[in-house]
């Protein structure tokens, strides 16, 4: 059944990529969720809708959680976690930015994720225990020692005025002078599957949801990563935050993020 799965997810990824791209090129409606410039799309509402059809269609017993749409209980163990379009922001200005994220859980535990990158060309994915890749080549994480020596990732909240903006920037400016510079994206998906092909070295922020990074952990701790809270612990979506490296630089991250309580917000 995985393997059966990993195909269809990459396929419907894969689909929904060139749906958006043509899209994109046409021209599209985008409206406000609220008040923090937190935009959607008519064509993320298409491509969840594409891929969740195909889905109750050939698997009516299987749960499913994603970002526009009520989640969905099925009676089976399976469970797919869906980002329609990731970075809209991105998508919505023309930037190739943007990623189609797919994660299947299985009694709770990510066993598939792929990460469709259509501007790009690029599919990231990975199987419980079988590797990571993109499109079909091998992938794993920098061996980058020293917080001196990498280029990290980040992230921001849509909602500008509260406690957790203000402390990233502070966090940017503190990280920027720590490495070789931070990058922001605007996709977490991207920044998950760039760290585990060694593009990052680690990766944090605040405010995701599941549809975020459910694909993007498995494949990148399928490629020798590492994803916790910014304490530590044992990674709980509900604590909204975040940290991902590629395990050798994850110890020194948490260091510094705890030194300026990042951990507590």
């Amino acid at each position: 059944m995985p393997t059966h799965l990993l195909q269809i997810a990459k396929k419907l990824a894969h689909d929904a990529g060139l749906f958006a791209l043509k899209t994109q090129e046409k021209g599209f409606k985008i409206e406000k969720k609220d008040v923090y410039h937190n935009l959607v799309t008519e064509v993320d509402k298409e491509c969840e809708k594409m891929i969740i059809q195909t889905i109750k269609n050939n698997f009516p017993d299987h749960s499913i959680l994603s970002e526009e749409s009520s989640p969905q209980e099925g009676t089976g163990d399976y469970k797919w976690i869906i980002d329609p379009i990731d970075g809209t922001t991105n998508f919505a200005h023309g930037l190739p930015f943007f990623a189609i994220s797919i994660a299947v859980v299985y009694k709770g535990k990510p066993i598939i994720g792929v990460v469709e990158i259509p501007a790009m060309k690029e599919t990231f994915w990975a199987q419980e225990g079988k590797g990571a890749y993109v499109n079909s080549e091998k992938i794993s994480v920098s061996h980058v020692t020293s917080l001196k020596d990498a280029l990290l990732a980040t992230g921001f909240p849509y909602d500008r005025s509260g406690p957790r903006y203000k402390k990233n920037m502070e966090l940017w400016d503190h990280f920027y002078g720590l490495s070789h510079g931070v990058r922001r994206i605007g996709t977490a998906a991207l920044d998950l599957c760039y760290t585990a092909c060694g593009r990052f070295d680690g990766y944090w922020e605040y405010n995701l949801k599941p549809w975020d990074i459910a694909a993007g952990k498995i494949i990148l701790e399928e490629a020798g990563g590492t994803v916790t809270n910014m304490d530590g612990s044992k990674l709980n979506p509900s604590l909204s935050n975040f940290l991902a490296s590629n395990s050798r630089i994850h110890s020194e991250m948490l260091t510094e993020l705890k030194k300026r309580g990042a951990d507590k917000l």
